[in-house]
C-alpha cells in the first residue's frame, strides 16, 4: 500500500517561467519514459531514419540468402571443365588424364622455402598429382630454389625422390648480391633493385630453355607446347589442368591463349597479385575484392569478368598460376642466342636507348632510380610483343576466374564458398574505387614500343632534381609505378627480403607513388 502511494505521489518543485507557478515533474516524466514496450515501439516504427535502417537490414538480409541460390558467381563453369574434372576424379586418376591431346608442358618454379613446409606439404602434393594429371611423359620440371637453409633443402631433395618425370631441380644455398646491377641514392649508397634480383631467380628457372637438348628435355625439335608458372601456392591440381586446356575453348577442342593466369588471394575476399595485374586498356586495379578491375576507359575486363567468362581480356597479369604458349619463351637452338644470355642483367632495356623485344623472352626490370616496373608484367607485355612481331594468331592475354589458388590452404578452402557471395560486392567495389581514386594514373599507359613521349627522370643527388626528357617508348610502360622496391641490406632474415623508398617531392608529370 505504501509503495502504490508512493507511486502516486505528486512530485511539484518551484518552476521561474513567465507565468509563475510550479512545474510537475512527474507529469514530464509520464509522456517522456512512462511508456510502454508497445508505444515505444509504435515510436521507434515512425521515425523516417529508423524505417530506413530496418528497410536496409531486411535488403541485406534478402541479398545474403538469395545471392548464392540465384546469382552465385563462377560455381558453373563451361563443359569442358566439368569433363576435364569428371576424366580425373577419384583417389587414384589414369596418368595423363587432365591432358587430352598430349601436349609438352614446361613447370617452370622458383622457390624460397626456408622451413621446407611447401615442397614437403600440401604444395608439393598438389605438383605430384598436378604431374600425375599432365602425364609424366607430357612434363619436364625445373624448380630453382635458393637461400633455403638446411630444413628446405632436405625437403626439395626428398620431392625430387618422389618426381616420376625429367626434371632439373637446383638449390643454391645462397644468391650473392655481388654482381647484381646497382643504382646510386641520394646519399651517395648503391643498393640492389628487388625487381632486378627476382628477374635473375626466375631466369635461373628458366635455364633448361635456354638451349635446346632434346635428350633432357623429352621433346623433340619443336620443343614445349605450354609453360606452366606456378608460384608457392597452394591450389587444386585438376583447376591448373584446366588452366592451360580448358581456357577459352575453341572449336577444335583445344585452349586458345597467348597466356592465362589465374587469381590468387593471400585472404578470401582479397585478391593479392595487383602489381602484376593490368586490364584490356592497361589501367591498373580497384579494391581488390570481386570484381577487381574498374569502370575506367571502355571497362572491358570488368565487363568481361560480371559476364562470367573463363578468358577476361587484360594486358598482363599473374595470379601465382600462369599458362603460356612455349614457342615465345624457349630457344630451339642447341646454342644460346647470345654469349651473355645467361648474364645477370642482360634482358634489362636500357631506357635511353631504343630496343626492340625479341624472342624468347626472358624476366627483366626498370633500371632506373625512382621508377619501377613488376617484372611479371614486363615479361607478359614482352612475349605478347614478341608474338605480335612474329605474326602469331592468337595474342591473347586472359585471367581466368575459374581457377584460384591461395597463399594457405585454410584460405584455399574458403574460395569456393566466397564466391557463392562475391556479387554482393560489386557496387561496393566500384564506389570505394572511386573514393580513393583508383585505378592510379600512370602517364605512359598508352606509350607503344618505337614511339616517341616525354619521361620524367631524377637526375639527383640534391632535392627537386626531376627532369622532363625525349624519349623513345620501350615495350611495357603500362606496367610502370612510381615507387622503388630496394632488397634489404645484411641479408634475409624474414620471408620479406625488401623494402620501399619514399619519392622524392617535386614531380611535374601526375605519376601517384
Amino acid at each position: 500500500m505504501n509503495q502504490r502511494l508512493a507511486a502516486e505521489k505528486r512530485v511539484v518543485v518551484p518552476h521561474d517561467d513567465s507565468a509563475g507557478g510550479s512545474r510537475d515533474l512527474s507529469s514530464d516524466y509520464s509522456r517522456h519514459w512512462n511508456l510502454t514496450p508497445r508505444k515505444f515501439r509504435r515510436l521507434i516504427r515512425n521515425v523516417p531514419i529508423f524505417k530506413l535502417v530496418k528497410y536496409i537490414l531486411v535488403l541485406v538480409v534478402v541479398l545474403a540468402v538469395a545471392t548464392p541460390i540465384l546469382a552465385p558467381s563462377y560455381t558453373n563453369p563451361p563443359p569442358q571443365y566439368r569433363e576435364l574434372n569428371a576424366r580425373c576424379a577419384g583417389a587414384s586418376p589414369n596418368n595423363g588424364c587432365g591432358n587430352p591431346f598430349e601436349e609438352k608442358v614446361f613447370i617452370s618454379v622458383s622457390l624460397y622455402d626456408k622451413n621446407g613446409h611447401l615442397a614437403s606439404g600440401s604444395w608439393g602434393k598438389a605438383l605430384l598429382e598436378l604431374i600425375n594429371l599432365l602425364g609424366p611423359d607430357n612434363v619436364f620440371l625445373s624448380i630453382y630454389e635458393n637461400d633455403s637453409g638446411n630444413d628446405g633443402a632436405r625437403a626439395l631433395e626428398g620431392l625430387k625422390e618422389r618426381l616420376p618425370c625429367r626434371h632439373r631441380i637446383v638449390n643454391d644455398a645462397h644468391v650473392s648480391l655481388d654482381g647484381f646491377p646497382t643504382i646510386v641514392m641520394p646519399d651517395g649508397t648503391e643498393r640492389v633493385k628487388r625487381l632486378a634480383y627476382l628477374s635473375e631467380i626466375r631466369n635461373r628457372a628458366l635455364r633448361p630453355l635456354d638451349t635446346l637438348d632434346e635428350t633432357e628435355l623429352g621433346v623433340g625439335p619443336e620443343g614445349f607446347d605450354k609453360i606452366l608458372f606456378l608460384n608457392d601456392v597452394d591450389f587444386h591440381p585438376t583447376d591448373a589442368a584446366n588452366l592451360l586446356f580448358s581456357t577459352n575453348l575453341g572449336h577444335d577442342g583445344r585452349a586458345n591463349y597467348l597466356a592465362a593466369c589465374g587469381l590468387d588471394f593471400m585472404q578470401p575476399l582479397l585478391f593479392y597479385d595487383l602489381y602484376a595485374q593490368r586490364d584490356a586498356e592497361g589501367y591498373s586495379g580497384g579494391i581488390p575484392i570481386f570484381p577487381f578491375f574498374t569502370t575506367e576507359g571502355q571497362g572491358l575486363s570488368r565487363a568481361a569478368i560480371l559476364a562470367q567468362s573463363d578468358a577476361v581480356p587484360v594486358r598482363s597479369c599473374w595470379g601465382g598460376i600462369v599458362a603460356m604458349q612455349a614457342r615465345y619463351v624457349q630457344n630451339l637452338n642447341k646454342v644460346l642466342p647470345t654469349t651473355n644470355f645467361q648474364e645477370i642483367g642482360s634482358h634489362v632495356i636500357n631506357p635511353a636507348v631504343a630496343q626492340i623485344v625479341t624472342a624468347p623472352v626472358r624476366f627483366r626490370n626498370e633500371p632506373e632510380i625512382f621508377f619501377d616496373a613488376c617484372e611479371c608484367c614486363l615479361f607478359l607485355a614482352d612475349v605478347s610483343q614478341a608474338a605480335k612481331s612474329m605474326g602469331a594468331q592468337e595474342l591473347g592475354t586472359y585471367v581466368n576466374p575459374y581457377v584460384r589458388v591461395a597463399y594457405s590452404q585454410s584460405t584455399l578452402g574458403w574460395l569456393r564458398w566466397v564466391r557463392r557471395w562475391e556479387r554482393l560486392f560489386v557496387i561496393p567495389q566500384w564506389l570505394i574505387s572511386k573514393i580513393v581514386g583508383l585505378p592510379t594514373h600512370n602517364p605512359h599507359r598508352t606509350v607503344q614500343q618505337g614511339e616517341p613521349f616525354t619521361e620524367e627522370i631524377w637526375t639527383g643527388p640534391q632535392p627537386g632534381s626531376w627532369q622532363l626528357t625525349e624519349r623513345t617508348g620501350r615495350n611495357g610502360l603500362f606496367c610502370g609505378v612510381r615507387e622503388m622496391q630496394l632488397v634489404q641490406t645484411g641479408g634475409r632474415t624474414t620471408d620479406k627480403n625488401w623494402e620501399n623508398n619514399k619519392m622524392p617531392p617535386g614531380q611535374i608529370l601526375k605519376f601517384p607513388t
